[in-house]
């Protein structure tokens, strides 16, 4: 009987916490945004921009460098090179920031020869383009694996970072939920998986056929930037990391020191990064606010370009 009760307990503690948890989140429901929203070849910003190289300690990283204004690093996911931001999202920022998009070693021209694709090595690298760039308390952006990546280097360099944002992020260790193996699969980049099944898990399923048909599209696609593929080396590598990531309890322990202002986003329809995981990071940041997005699937920012944009400015300049 006193087994029954205590687990009793339990369970009403852990669902008060679940509900207090819900409660501290905010809903975000943004006006509907068409995605075809860009014309090949590329024009606007992608027309504008022209490819960069930083030298830093740990090797070379590509870059695209946007607009003006306070400074906004964005960092992007697995197997993701920087063309897969949304180009109406970037122009969005750029017009209140200044924009500095990159590729992870190992993609594009960042850092070719790496061999090593941890979130900490990952993390090291974003640290060293900042300071390459002499970027000043910049606001930092991650989306999926990039919101580890940027997690990582709150914990490892704070003093370098003015603002966090973790869009559809995966929170550490045993406070998250990982990634299901049938989204890995669609994700992986494996042989018969076609861009409507990576739709498929990106996108909610009533914004599926329109993502198929515009995806590419709406992407951010320089004139001078090469026909990079993702390797299976960077492929294995960031597998690992996430993995790692995942079992990573000591990261989460750590996120409870950071007090850097941060907007943790989560679709409420992200079917890759579930909405557990934005929760669980505002269990763990103590300086951090929760918005969950209606509709938003796990590549939002195609969805809500502008939206979404605006969001991140305003908080940014707060």
């Amino acid at each position: 009987m006193n087994i029954r009760r205590k687990m009793a307990t339990g369970l009403v503690v852990s669902l008060c916490g679940l509900t207090a948890i819900a409660a501290r989140a905010e809903t975000q429901r943004y006006s509907p945004e068409p995605m075809c929203k860009t014309n090949n070849p590329p024009t606007g910003i992608a027309a504008q921009a022209r490819e960069q190289i930083a030298d830093t300690p740990r090797g070379q990283i590509a870059y695209y460098r946007l607009g003006n204004g306070s400074p906004l690093v964005l960092v992007t996911g697995f197997r993701a090179t920087l063309t897969e931001w949304d180009a109406a999202f970037l122009t969005e920022l750029a017009k209140q920031h200044d924009v500095i998009v990159f590729d992870n070693r190992g993609v594009g021209r960042s850092e070719p020869n790496a061999s090593t694709f941890s979130i900490e090595d990952m993390a090291r690298d974003t640290a060293a383009l900042i300071d390459a760039l002499h970027l000043q308390q910049p606001t930092v952006a991650g989306w999926s694996m990039g919101g580890a990546i940027v997690q990582q280097l709150a914990i490892d360099s704070p003093a370098s970072i003015g603002k966090l944002v973790l869009l559809s992020a995966p929170a550490p260790g045993s406070s998250g939920t990982p990634v299901s193996p049938q989204v890995e699969a669609m994700l992986s980049g494996k042989p018969g998986v076609t861009l409507h099944d990576v739709m498929g898990v990106l996108f909610p399923a009533a914004d599926v056929d329109e993502a198929s048909r515009c995806f590419k599209q709406d992407m951010f696609t320089p004139a001078d930037y090469g026909k990079h593929r993702i390797s299976a080396a960077v492929t294995a590598g960031q597998t690992d990391a996430l993995r790692d990531w995942e079992a990573n309890d000591q990261a989460a322990q750590a996120l409870r020191a950071v007090r850097i202002p941060t907007l943790v986003m989560s679709g409420n329809e992200d079917t890759v990064v579930l909405q557990k995981n934005a929760e669980a990071l505002k269990q763990l940041l103590p300086n951090a606010r929760l918005l969950v997005v209606e509709a938003g699937g796990h590549a939002m920012m195609y969805q809500y370009p502008a939206g979404l944009a605006r969001t991140i400015s305003s908080f940014a300049g707060q």
